[in-house]
């Protein structure tokens, strides 16, 4: 769960920075053909899905840990 947050955080964020630069992900553009206007909304919803995923992760590796001691 931890490698698909760190994905969709590096994914969410970089399909929202690099347009700064000139620069897009392909899959992103796909997404705005689907999705329209909206796909600001879908990077960072990604981006935000990302950072929930690595939340959970690390919290239930505290605890993890915390139970094996």
């Amino acid at each position: 769960m931890l490698r698909t947050g760190i994905l969709f955080l590096i994914l969410g964020l970089g399909a929202f920075i690099l347009p700064q630069f000139g620069l897009q992900f392909k899959l992103f553009n796909v997404l705005e053909e689907i999705f329209g206007g909206s796909q600001t909304i879908v990077e960072i919803g990604v981006a935000v899905l990302g950072a929930v995923l690595v939340g959970i992760s690390l919290i239930k590796g505290k605890k993890d840990k915390s139970a094996a001691a």
